[in-house]
This record gives structure tokens, sequence and C-alpha cells, in this order.
């Protein structure tokens, strides 16, 4: 390989010392651009199905210095989110929703804040993605990347709310890119790098734990695999012997560092494992892992017992199962298939062209060495979709949104300086890729502000026949709600709401539980999820008989029935 692609020069050179100013611009360019379209959308949409859980949980950390609230999924994530909104007066309120009592502009100012706690991820993210992209296929293809992930509408979803999912995409997206620099340079160096990058991943979401050592394994039999039959292949055992030497002591280097790094992220906590939150059937691995920590752990105290309950409880919750939908149905465990669909309909279609083509392009000039390298990012994109696929928890396209820096890295992979020995056709390939990248940017504009509820040209217009959950309604509408009503001057109404806030508190004040089964006279809204049957032991599914007046942004129905004469 040549060295060009294992050096490791700054972010922002080309190989020398000379920052390229045209680079620097054009990136803080699409930083501007994305964060400032996400803080956009921050006074459109209340909040979301889970992000008061997440702001609670890190104001408990700021407050008081501990973290029992919701162990399933790590501090470091919920405290980035917290920390602003704390700073702008939010306080925790045990026993009582978090904004309850608190004027509107309170509300929207420290949820903002909130929000833009996410944003601290989005430099990050788009900066190593040029980095990781250059150093793979020039500079050219750094840039291309860096905007097709600037505009993903799924990227900038989560990166606009107050939610753990972009943190963990990003996270875990920069920790392989250590974990590839790892496998290109052995040494302590990139050894280092790696577990710090790699425990912060694990300390924002459970998922890293779960996606990156299997792609981490992957980038060193790609990338030292030549080498390792070289001394497999030795007739002298002392070769192997050292090598195997070296690379167990960084491995105890890495491991060890991680672990300390985590148990810091917990604050050095030790203590009992605690209860469960989730309690799986007999026969299920969860259950026997429940079993056996209960046996090895008892009530003795452990360091860091917060991490290992929560990885206990994201396993329980997995083999206990979550109501998922797709395609018109609903199940307790999921589908293999649930990922692919959701990728399919959920993901720009110039952005799959894009991919396509690039992993055509990788297969069949693979023997010649000039798309080789774009075997790591193939590589990483099939993995965490394998690995997503077994998952009983469907909750939506969020759970398998690392997949989309890789899809960007793929993408580039057509914009690459010396990828063909056939310039015509790398320049043909390359002009496909502009108009594809304008088609795909033009998708991300066109979604504003609702880039939850994207939906490719597949299924736009029938989303609910497709995905539900936070793919289309996660509870976003309905201060949209609050507004039409204002508007059509509507005092009463009945609702069935999907989602965390509390309509009373966000100014719907003639609110009225919508009756199971019995058609009501006057004004009724329903959220999408509802009328699917998602989310709830009420059938709904009678109002599909029935034209709605309005639809309040994505996620909501709004229906008159009149009064019997």
């Amino acid at each position: 390989m040549r060295r060009s692609i294992i050096s490791v020069p700054s972010i922002f050179t080309d190989g020398d010392a000379r920052p390229s100013w045209p680079v620097i611009a054009c990136l803080a360019a699409l930083i501007f651009t994305f964060a400032f379209r996400c803080c956009r959308t921050h006074r459109v949409f209340n909040d979301t199905a889970d992000e008061a859980v997440h702001i609670a949980c890190g104001l408990e950390v700021i407050e008081k210095h501990q973290y029992t609230l919701e162990p399933q999924h790590p501090p470091l994530g919920r405290v980035l989110l917290a920390v602003p909104a704390h700073l702008a007066g939010l306080r925790s309120k045990p026993h009582a929703p978090l904004w309850r009592g608190e004027s509107s502009e309170f509300y929207w100012r420290t949820l903002s804040m909130a929000r833009v706690g996410t944003l601290f991820w989005a430099p990050f993210l788009i900066l190593y993605i040029y980095r990781w992209a250059r150093q793979l296929y020039g500079r050219a293809a750094g840039i291309g990347a860096a905007a097709l992930a600037a505009f993903s509408p799924n990227l900038m979803a989560h990166a606009s709310l107050a939610t753990l999912d972009f943190g963990a995409a990003a996270s875990i997206f920069i920790s392989l890119y250590y974990f590839w620099r790892w496998s290109q340079r052995p040494g302590a160096g990139p050894c280092l790098a790696a577990a710090l990058a790699f425990a912060i991943a694990v300390l924002v979401k459970f998922s890293a734990l779960a996606l990156i050592p299997p792609v981490a394994l992957a980038f060193f039999l790609i990338g030292r695999w030549s080498k390792i039959a070289s001394i497999l292949g030795e007739s002298r055992s002392g070769r192997l012997w050292k090598s195997l030497q070296a690379g167990l002591g960084r491995w105890a280097l890495f491991l060890i560092t991680t672990a300390l790094i985590v148990w810091g992220g917990y604050g050095f906590d030790v203590g009992p494992l605690g209860r469960p939150a989730f309690r799986p059937a007999m026969g299920a691995m969860a259950h026997a892992l429940e079993h056996k920590a209960e046996i090895v752990a008892g009530r003795r105290a452990l360091p860091a017992p917060r991490f290992w309950r929560g990885i206990l409880d994201v396993a329980g919750h997995n083999a206990e199962g979550h109501p998922c939908y797709l395609l018109g149905r609903v199940s307790l465990f999921g589908w293999w298939y649930y990922f692919p669909v959701a990728l399919a309909v959920k993901t720009t279609i110039p952005l799959l062209l894009m991919v396509s083509l690039s992993t055509a392009a990788c297969l069949a000039a693979f023997r010649s060495g000039g798309y080789r390298r774009a075997v790591y990012p193939l590589a990483a994109a099939i993995i965490i979709l394998v690995i997503c696929m077994k998952s009983s928890l469907n909750l939506g396209i969020r759970h398998i949104l690392p997949i989309y820096p890789f899809f960007a890295l793929l993408a580039a992979g057509l914009f690459a300086d010396r990828s063909f020995r056939r310039p015509r056709l790398g320049k043909a390939l390359a002009g496909i890729g502009i108009a594809l990248a304008g088609w795909h940017s033009a998708e991300s504009l066109l979604a504003s502000p609702d880039y939850l509820a994207y939906f490719n040209q597949a299924a736009r217009g029938r989303e609910e026949k497709f995905l539900l959950d936070s793919n289309l309604d996660w509870g976003q509408d309905l201060e949209r709600l609050r507004r039409f009503l204002a508007e059509k001057r509507i005092s009463t109404i009945y609702l069935s709401y999907f989602g965390a806030a509390d309509p009373a508190s966000r100014g719907i004040v003639g609110a009225r539980a919508l009756p199971a089964g019995l058609r009501p006279s006057g004004w009724v809204a329903v959220s999408k999820n509802h009328i699917a049957g998602l989310a709830l032991e009420h059938d709904y599914r009678w109002l599909t008989a029935y034209t709605p007046a309005a639809r309040i942004g994505k996620s909501i129905l709004v229906y008159y029935f009149p009064s019997p004469p």
C-alpha cells in the first residue's frame, strides 16, 4: 500500500505543512450549513419521545453526581445534552415531567439548547469523513464525502434532536477511523488513539460494543493479511513468537486504557449490580446472562456497576422485544429484513445509486488495485447492516445511523483521483457522481424541516404503509397541532397522541382522550402510530375508512365528525 494512504497528515493539509485554505473554507461552509439547517428545526418540533429522558439523566449527573435513573444508555452523550440546557436554567424535577409549570419561552429555549448539545459531534464527523476519504481517494473525494454527509436527511434529522443516535454514529465512525489507522500502522501511538476513541464511543451508546469490534477485526484482516500470511509461512518460529508477543502487548495496553476511560466516564463508581429492568423468558441468552451475573456478582461491589447493568438491560430489552412496525404489520420481535427495507426507502435514491456504482467499480477494479481501498468502507457498511439485522429492536433508521458515514465514503470513491487505468471511465463516473450529488443535495433541501420523516420517491406519499415509529412519527408535531387549533379556533378536540410531551403543558388545554372503538362527534386528532395499532392497546384502525380533514406535519391526522341529526 502506498505511503500516502497510511501517513497521518493534518486534516487540512495535503501532505505538507501548508494549510489548504480552499479546503478549510469548504469544510467550514459545510459544517456551518449543516448546523444552521439543524438549528432552524429546533423551534418547529416539540420534544420527541426520548428527548426528555436523555436530558433528565444528564441533569442527574450534573446536579447530583450520580447516575441512577435509566442505565440502558451510557452517561457521556446525555451529559453533553444536559450541559447547555442546565446553563440555560433547566433543572431536574423528581417525580414530575421535566418542563411542567414552566413558561413556553423557557421550554423552547432550554430544549433548543439541549439540542445544540447534539451538534457538538457535527464538526468532528464531517472533518473525519473528509480526512478518511482524502486518505483513501484524494482531496476531491474528501470534499465529496463530507458534502454527501452534510446533506444527508437522516444524519440531519438526528443531529437536530436531543438524543444519542447522531453522537453514536459520529463516535463509532471516528473510532473505526482510528482502528483503520492502527491496522495500517501498528504501534503504541495508534493503539492508544484507538483505545481513547473506542472508549468515547462506548460511553455514548452501547451499540458501539456490538458494531465496532467486528468491523475493526475486518480492518486488521484486510490490512495485515499479507504480513500475517508471510509470518505464518515462516519456517522460523522465533519471528512468529515475537510478533505474537508484540501484538498481545498492544492489545493488553488497548484493553487497560479502554477500561480505565470507561470506568472514569462512570465517575470511578463502585457498587452492586442492581436490579434488572427486564426479565427475559427462560431459555433466552439474555436470561442466562442475567442469571450468571447474579451468581458471579451477587451483591458484591463492582467497578462501574451501571455500565454492567446497562449492558444487561439492553440484552434483556432485545430478548423481551418491543412493538415494531413494518409494511403494515406489527411485531414484538421485528424482522430480519427490517433495516434493508428502511435503508431502501429512507435513503436518498441518488446516494443509493452512488453507493451501488462505487461498489460495482470497487469489485470490477479490485484485482488491478485501483479501487482496493474502497474495501474498507464496503466491509464496514456490510458488517454494520448484518449486525443490525439480528436485532429485535426494529425502532427506526436511527439504530443503523452509523452506516451513513460509510455510505458517504463509498460514494466518494466516484471522485477518486487515480482509481482507474482508463481515464475516460474515471471521468465519466466522476461526472455521474457530481450529478447524483446535486440530486442528493436537492432532496435534502426540499425535505426541510421534516428531515426526521424523510422518505424517498419509492415510499413518498404513503410512508405509513412502509415504516412508522421514529422513522415518521416520534411525537414531533404536537406544536404544529397547537398552531392548527389556534388558527382554526378549535377549543375542544379528541386526541390520541404518541409522544412524551404533555398536550396541556404545550398549550392544548381542550384535549380529551379519544374513546376506543367509538366514533365521537367533533374534531379528532390521532398520531399515525396509534392508527396503525403501534404502541397502544386500543384499536383505532377504523379511522382508515375516513378521509382526514387535515394533516399536521407528517405524523398527525385530524378528522371532523359532524354531530348526528
